[in-house]
């Protein structure tokens, strides 16, 4: 074969290599730059689990128990035996009222009951002397019917009597005002030298140590709470508004109120919390968690995981294949935190938890696993 054509087909053939070659690497690096380009998504796997399911409240704080002070007698009050603003203990002498009349009062009645009790004493004795003078027919039966008649009248006079003198000491000793409960008290509503009378409320006693918390849920949040509560008595927890982050103060849920009202559609619940340093008062707005469950297993997903369209509420998931699909689904309860699903989820779901304002149906993607967002 002529030189010139073997060199010709040997430049052809090398062409032709160096040309597929150059073929083959676009074709890998077109394949690679659209690995590269494959969209990473933040998933979350779907468990069914008891996750401690908390629900955000607000309400206001009450004193356990708040009684007014008054006096059972009308007398001058003389003293004023407290420090305004202070702790008290039931049975602490408050005031000093005049008690000059009721230890008057209570001589006379003592000096009654003696005058009544010897009367009586006679009384007996007549009754005595004369029975055997009846049975010997020396008087008659009707002087000592009579008699014994005068005693049953005396014996009722000296229980009068007596009665009377213990009213007489109850009186004198109404003239000190004591305290009914521990508390704090607050500020006298009278000064010394004011006639105090019955209907006169002198001071109030808040009791501190522990609180009432009342808020007002809607009737459906409480029939959550009853259906899902794990303790016959939730716990909760409050935050005083307006206070550093970290002061919390636990208690428990003690009271459901039978009935909704009818205006708001809300039920009243009460709450009891440990207030031993005295760092909340009476009538404080605070903030309240209450914990719903933490034993019962249940879907529950992060609230910022939701989205709505025109069916309602959807989440994006990954399917096996790697490609997003749009999931519909039914809410059972949803809160700022947490949403627990009744329909449309189910465990091993792979939902997309970052942003997915760019994401679409059937698009492939790259995920990256990422623990419950579920704010414990």
């Amino acid at each position: 074969m002529n030189t010139f054509y073997i060199q010709k087909l040997i430049l052809i053939i090398t062409l032709v290599f160096f040309q597929a070659c150059e073929d083959k690497k676009e074709e890998i690096k077109e394949t690679v730059t659209k690995i590269q380009k494959k969209t990473i998504v933040d998933v979350n796997i779907i468990e069914k689990k008891a996750y401690p399911i908390w629900i955000n409240f607000s309400g206001k704080t009450q004193a356990l128990k708040n009684v007014s002070i008054t006096s059972r007698v009308h007398a001058e009050l003389k003293e004023i035996l407290f420090q305004e603003g202070s702790s008290v203990k039931k049975g602490d002498v408050l005031f000093k009222l005049d008690n000059t009349e009721y230890k008057i009062t209570l001589l006379q009645k003592k000096a009654n009951l003696k005058k009544t009790q010897a009367s009586l004493n006679l009384a007996i004795s007549n009754v005595r002397r004369y029975k055997p003078l009846v049975k010997k027919q020396l008087v008659s039966r009707e002087k000592l019917d009579e008699l014994i008649s005068i005693e049953k009248q005396l014996e009722a006079q000296v229980e009068v009597d007596i009665a009377s003198v213990n009213q007489a000491k109850l009186n004198l000793e109404y003239c000190l005002i004591k305290a009914t409960i521990n508390g704090q008290i607050g500020k006298s509503t009278l000064d010394i030298g004011n006639i105090v009378s019955t209907s006169s409320s002198l001071v109030n006693i808040v009791q501190t140590s522990s609180l009432y918390v009342n808020f007002n849920p809607s009737s459906n949040v409480v029939s959550l709470i009853k259906k899902y509560r794990s303790l016959k008595n939730p716990k909760i927890i409050v935050y005083p508004e307006n206070m550093e982050s970290d002061l919390k103060i636990e208690g428990e849920i003690t009271f459901f109120d039978n009935v909704t009202n009818e205006q708001t559609g809300t039920v009243a619940i009460r709450a009891i919390i440990k207030n031993e340093n005295n760092i909340l008062f009476p009538g404080t707005f605070v903030n309240i968690k209450v914990l719903v469950s933490d034993k019962i297993p249940l879907i529950a997903i992060s609230s910022n995981s939701i989205s709505q369209n025109q069916l309602g509420s959807y989440v994006l998931i990954v399917d096996e294949n790697n490609q997003i699909k749009t999931k519909q689904i039914t809410i059972s309860h949803s809160t700022d935190d947490f949403s627990i699903i009744k329909k449309g989820l189910k465990i091993n779901d792979k939902i997309i938890v970052s942003a997915i304002n760019k994401l679409q149906n059937d698009q492939v993607v790259q995920t990256n696993i990422i623990q419950n967002l579920i704010k414990k």
